[in-house]
């Protein structure tokens, strides 16, 4: 099933860049040159180069878009998460979790009055949502 995800992912994506390559060349051929004298003072202006201008128009958006791409996945792919669509979320991670029973004894825990509890009265009230009404 993965497969036909990435295949059907990689159709919609080359589809999109070869609309988009359509839509920018079609643009660029139908640009004709202004028709507008240049202002007085403004002196001779030198031609910019067509391919100059598409790798501009073109080039930097395609470079910010992989740049954005690279920030977003980069980091879920160093830590080993799958980045795959339908991929299942990371496990559920409870750091610094409930001790077991005889380290709840051997520490002693504090009341709310602020009276501390050491050995069995500790641990009857191990804190925490223990479920317990």
């Amino acid at each position: 099933m993965t497969g036909t995800v990435i295949k059907g992912t990689v159709r919609r994506a080359a589809a999109l860049a070869g609309a988009t390559t359509v839509l920018l060349v079609t643009s660029a051929l139908l640009a004709g040159p202004a028709s507008a004298e240049v202002p007085v003072g403004w002196g001779t202006q030198e031609p910019v180069d067509k391919l100059f201008v598409l790798g501009v128009m073109v080039g930097v958006p395609v470079l910010l878009f992989v740049l954005i791409i690279a920030a977003v996945y980069l980091p879920s792919v160093a830590r080993g998460e799958r980045v795959a669509p339908g991929a299942t979320g990371p496990q559920d991670q409870w750091l610094g979790g409930r001790r077991n029973a005889g380290e709840i004894a051997s520490s002693p825990t504090t009341t709310a009055s602020g009276g501390v509890l050491t050995g069995a009265d500790a641990q009857t009230t191990d804190g925490g949502a223990s479920a317990r009404w």
